[in-house]
């Protein structure tokens, strides 16, 4: 008599595992081969609600034609969008969104899709050493919310959301500007760190550019040749002046006195 080798637990779990994704698969496959709309519709609701989102897009995506003009257009339109935020797509959320507010503009989800056409930038922008069109888009889509809904929902997060992203782009700048410093290109240094100062006025980089400033200043008087160095020391006064008038007691103060008394030994006379 043959003897009958027994399966262990584990692979017969696995097997009833795999036979039952693929029993789901088939009864998936055939849901959306199923002419039955209205059967598609609450289907793709259920996945939905249970944040099956990949097949809630399927389905709703199959529906949408059938359901063109109903009342129910906007409310599928909408939950597209958000099944592809809510994987991450956010390529394909926001061209949904920005459909969406195209398509509905006087929808209850509009002032929402207005405000998630910013948030799909936001998540798609970068860290600030980076290109940063996304952030830049996030930063436009948030304003024309606020434009448009001044005392909406989501007001107060557009308006901290533009702030971070400012300082992301305001990052970016002193960095860039910085750069100039570093390889002792100290006018050019002044004037793309007067440019990032003026674009930027409320950085977080603001005292380190405004030192950054008065040093660089400091340093192109000192490399200058004789004839132009105490009219360029004197200017560079004025460099110690703005940073201790906005930062008295600035982190660069003892840098900043030493300059100081430089300068005024070097203008004297």
């Amino acid at each position: 008599m043959l003897a009958i080798k027994k399966i262990p637990i584990k692979a017969c779990a696995l097997l009833l595992l795999a036979s039952g994704a693929l029993v789901s698969c088939n009864t998936f496959e055939k849901l959306l081969k199923n002419n039955d709309f209205a059967l598609k519709y609450r289907e793709a609701g259920r996945y939905y609600d249970l944040a099956k989102y990949d097949k809630a897009v399927m389905l709703y995506e199959n529906v949408m034609p059938f359901y063109r003009s109903t009342r129910q257009e906007d409310t599928i339109n909408i939950r597209i969008a958000r099944c592809y935020y809510n994987q991450h797509d956010y390529e394909m959320a926001q061209y949904y969104f920005e459909l969406f507010s195209r398509t509905f503009p006087r929808s209850v989800f509009t002032e929402e899709a207005e405000f998630m056409q910013g948030m799909c930038s936001y998540n798609a922008s970068r860290k600030a050493s980076l290109d940063q069109t996304e952030t830049n888009s996030a930063i436009q889509a948030f304003n024309l919310y606020l434009y448009k809904h001044p005392q909406g929902e989501k007001s107060a997060e557009c308006r901290e959301k533009i702030a971070e992203l400012q300082d992301r782009l305001s990052e970016k700048a002193y960095h860039g500007a910085k750069i100039y410093y570093t390889t002792e290109h100290y006018k050019a240094a002044v004037v793309a760190l007067k440019n990032c100062i003026k674009a930027y006025p409320d950085s977080k980089y603001r005292e380190d550019m405004l030192f950054l400033v008065l040093k660089s200043s400091y340093l192109h008087a000192e490399n200058s040749v004789a004839e132009k160095q105490r009219e360029r020391y004197q200017l560079t006064i004025d460099e110690y002046y703005n940073l201790m008038s906005e930062y008295p007691g600035t982190k660069y103060k003892n840098e900043a006195e030493r300059l100081y008394k430089n300068l005024m030994l070097y203008t004297k006379g």
